[in-house]
This record gives C-alpha cells, structure tokens and sequence, in this order.
C-alpha cells in the first residue's frame, strides 16, 4: 500500500508534506510500503492530483491533501473503487465531492488519460478543479463519516480527520490543533 501526496508550486512549503508523514505514522493506523510526494508541477494548482492516477496503477493508493489534520484511524478510507468525500458544506452550485481524501486499488490511470488528452480544454470545462471533473464524468464513491470540513467545525470534535479546504493558514495558527501536528525545532 502506498501514501500519496502532492506538492507542487509554491503554496505548501515543506513543513506541510512532513507534517502529513508524521500525522500518518503517529495517529492514522495505516502500514504503508511508501510515502510518495508528486512535486511536479504538470499543470498547475489542484489538477497536479491526477498525475497520481497515471503514476500509481496497481494495489491499494490512499490520498491526503497537505491541508489536513490526522488524529485518528484511516483504515476506515481504504477502498477498492475510486472513493472521495462527500462534500456536504458545499453550495449547491459547486460539486458535492471532496478530494481532500481519495483511495482506490488498482489501475484508474484512464482519469489521469482523458484529461491529459485534452487537458487545456478540460481545464476550462472543469473550472472548479478536478471535484468537478471526478463527479461530472466518473461520479465516484463517496465517504460519508469520519472527517469534517474546518469551514463548518472549528472546534475539536470526534473526527479522525479534519479538512481545512483551502484554509492551511488556520493550521499553525488554531491552538488546538498544535498538539496533532509536527513541531518545528
């Protein structure tokens, strides 16, 4: 089993991919065979995510954006179809997917394909990122319990996960979250 994560640009800096590391081998459960960091940048912001499906086409993958915060178990994510969260705190305008968490077993390299075959196009077409292209066209899984979104639950509560959706700046800076994450020295 493997770990993915990506990290491309200059949004995350480093602390972000080892901070993900630590909250997996301190707090997640899950006993991997590699942690991989996809640092190139393809093309550009959230639709760098899909190279990991064209990178990693056999046994089982399970995804974290950097913006999260593990403090329990995440075997309860690991499936064998394409599984993303269910993004329940979203507008309706939006898309009701997530994919701050995503786990799949097996070759799925055809979503990484179809968009790299006309990626420009399908970049204006999925203007909302690859949530909107992952519902729209492959209408995936959902995961419905064991992590919420910081955008509507500030305060520590029983999650094992906690998604911060574009708000990283809240993790070195919301006090509670401190003692989950990897400490600067």
């Amino acid at each position: 089993m493997r770990v993915i994560c990506v990290n491309t640009g200059d949004k995350y800096d480093q602390w972000y991919t080892d901070n993900l590391k630590y909250m997996i081998d301190k707090y997640s459960g899950l006993e991997y065979d590699s942690f991989e960091v996809i640092d190139e940048e393809l093309y550009g912001g959230v639709y760098d995510k899909l190279q990991m499906f064209d990178k990693f086409r056999d046994g089982q993958n399970i995804y974290f954006d950097l913006d999260v915060l593990i403090k329990g178990d995440c075997n309860q994510f690991l499936r064998d179809r394409i599984t993303v969260c269910h993004a329940w705190w979203r507008d309706a305008w939006h898309t009701p997917l997530n994919s701050s968490i995503i786990s799949w077993k097996g070759d799925v390299s055809r979503i990484f394909k179809f968009f790299d075959s006309k990626w420009t196009d399908m970049m204006r077409e999925y203007y909302r990122g690859i949530d909107q292209y992952l519902y729209e066209v492959y209408r995936p899984d959902t995961y419905t319990e064991g992590f919420c979104s910081f955008q509507t639950i500030t305060e520590e509560a029983d999650y094992d996960v906690y998604l911060f959706n574009q708000k990283h700046e809240f993790m070195k800076t919301t006090q509670w979250c401190q003692k989950y994450f990897l400490q600067s020295e």
